[in-house]
């Protein structure tokens, strides 16, 4: 011990974390080997005795489904019943395979009834027979059709409206009595069998509730399993390596069924109770050792260190105006050293940080306000030069008292845009749309329809001033005005959605936007958030840019427009957060 503390620190911590880990590898590596090892010779041995077993148990109940086939096919009575064309000469043939056929399906529970098919496809049922079911299954899967299954084993047969699973065994009947060389065909003898014996046997072999036991047929549909057809289906398409170990795929003879077992890997080493004892065995021993060698770790490097860490733990003023007192080594001691320089070197450089945050606040803010002012200015003189067009027109058609109107609406618009602060209601900016929608509807009077909506709770929420104006002119001016003389119809909606943000639509029916004008607009718009100047007389239509840019300045990033198009219309979309309460009225308007 003497001659391990002469070592530098570290040294003696890469020797005894070499120690450790040398140790600890040599434990995982004997572990591992001997879990491997058990898992080979016990668990996977005793799960595949239990395949072989189910594999032979549906061998069996196969082998007693085509024993039956043969038995009724080959007996004169049933070659008097498709051959003879003597009714009254069919009575006792009949009555004997009656009897035959009824204790057959009582020994076999499997089983759930047996018929025979004529040459000409007549039916010939026995007691007990289900005609219903027969029926439902010919019509989804044609069993009773000749040639429509090759003779032996059908795969799985489903009805659509019950959960009930069957399987069909078809054999062809010759007539023996003919001396022939070549066998003529006088029937069919079809066998209808239930799967729920063969998923008992599945649930029977299954060593626990995590493992899949299932029997498939020659289409890889699942004829039986011990779990629910989602989760087993789910499992056979894509097994999770992490979760289950395929252990065999077993061909069922002769009906050519397909056996596959997926046992847990938690399954396999359930029961290794040995390895668990030696296990634990050899992790104590390496663990002793650790505490001896943790010991030393602990007297000179960690005691120290857990000082230094609950010292960078405490708030960041308390680490500013207070220094780092530990006692140890000459490493920790260095260290402690170090860290109380790099905080008065912190302390000073926060200040002069601060100071030059503050400067870059109060410059971002004004540049903001202006360029906010300057956007708000830009879309006014759009909007004046359209207003006025329109009443030039109306003038020349000596309209007086359409004229009027239009004057006391712009006068109101005006009023709206200029006085007040740069928020308002939604209840007032659809009042100002509504006065504008005046002066459009005077422009083109009985062209266009308009309907104005605002949700409960919408009402009273605060939203940046003339704000929907430029979206309902886009819409005329881009999207109903050039589908003239057919009348379009344009809808403003304001709701609002979860997480208390505040949504506004402007939908028209007009024609649209081209798909690479649309992609170029979307494009625009984008810039316009990363752009200080824009110009709008560059953009697809008026304002958006603007608007986008406005909504990005007050709310921030990801609030803004959205814009989608297609020949059946325009849609231009807006969200921002809710700034203040929402009353409970929800006015429609419409022009």
């Amino acid at each position: 011990m003497h001659l391990f503390q002469k070592y530098s620190l570290t040294r003696r911590i890469y020797i005894l974390f070499s120690l450790t880990i040398a140790l600890s590898l040599t434990t995982s590596l004997i572990f591992y080997f001997i879990s491997y090892r058990s898992m080979q010779q016990e668990k996977a041995r005793n799960v595949e005795n239990v395949c072989l077993n189910l594999v032979q148990n549906t061998e069996d109940i196969a082998a007693s489904v085509m024993l039956m086939s043969e038995t009724i096919s080959t007996t004169p009575y049933t070659r008097s019943i498709l051959t003879e064309t003597n009714p009254a000469k069919k009575v006792s043939p009949r009555q004997f395979l009656n009897r035959l056929i009824t204790r057959l399906i009582k020994s076999n529970s499997h089983i759930h009834n047996i018929l025979l098919l004529d040459s000409q496809e007549s039916i010939y049922s026995f007691r007990s027979f289900d005609y219903s079911l027969a029926d439902r299954l010919n019509q989804e899967y044609r069993i009773l059709s000749p040639g429509a299954y090759p003779d032996g084993f059908t795969g799985a047969l489903r009805l659509s409206d019950e959960d009930t699973v069957y399987y069909a065994y078809i054999q062809t009947i010759y007539d023996d009595s003919t001396v022939s060389s070549v066998r003529k065909e006088i029937g069919t003898c079809v066998i209808i069998c239930y799967c729920s014996p063969l998923s008992t046997l599945c649930s029977n072999s299954a060593t626990s509730q995590e493992s899949l036991f299932a029997i498939l047929d020659g289409e890889d549909q699942i004829l039986a399993c011990n779990q629910e057809l989602t989760a087993a289906y789910r499992t056979l398409d894509a097994p999770d390596p992490k979760d289950c170990l395929l252990l065999s795929h077993r061909t069922a003879s002769p009906a050519n069924w397909r056996l596959v077992c997926a046992v847990p890997y938690g399954e396999l080493y359930s029961e290794l109770g040995l390895i668990s004892r030696l296990a634990a065995l050899l992790i104590l021993i390496p663990f002793l050792a650790f505490l001896l060698l943790a010991r030393q770790i602990s007297a000179n490097v960690t005691s120290p260190l857990t000082k230094i860490v609950d010292f960078l733990g405490k708030d960041s003023y308390y680490i500013l105006h207070h220094s780092l007192e530990t006692k140890g080594s000459a490493e920790i001691a260095t260290l402690t050293v170090n860290i109380n320089r790099m905080l008065t070197e912190i302390n000073d450089l926060s200040h002069t940080v601060l100071q030059n945050q503050a400067h870059m606040y109060e410059t971002e803010l004004a540049k903001n306000q202006a360029r906010l002012l300057a956007l708000q200015t830009q879309i006014n003189p759009h909007f004046l030069y359209n207003t006025l067009s329109a009443i030039q027109g109306m003038a020349y058609q000596k309209k007086n008292a359409e004229i009027c109107t239009a004057v006391t609406a712009l006068s109101y618009m005006m009023r709206y845009n200029v006085n007040g602060d740069s928020m308002t209601s939604v209840e007032s900016e659809f009042h100002c749309i509504e006065k504008y929608l005046q002066i459009i509807a005077l422009r083109f009077p009985g062209c266009f329809r308009f309907r104005l909506h605002m949700e409960d709770g919408t009402g009273d929420c605060q939203m940046p001033r003339f704000l929907l104006q430029p979206l309902v002119e886009n819409a005329v001016s881009h999207g109903l005005e050039p589908r003239q003389p057919l009348h379009g119809t344009l809808t403003l909606t304001a709701s609002l959605l979860p997480g208390s943000i505040l949504h506004f639509e402007c939908r028209d029916d007009g024609i649209g936007i081209p798909p690479g004008k649309l992609e170029n607009l979307r494009r625009e718009i984008e810039e316009a958030s990363m752009v200080c100047d824009t110009q709008p007389e560059k953009h697809a239509g008026i304002g958006l840019p603007n608007i986008h840019m406005r909504i990005r300045l007050i709310y921030g990033a990801p609030y803004g427009l959205q814009i989608s198009s297609s020949r059946e219309g325009t849609c231009v979309c807006a969200d921002f957060p809710v700034s203040s309460g929402a009353s409970a009225r929800a006015p429609v308007r419409g022009t």
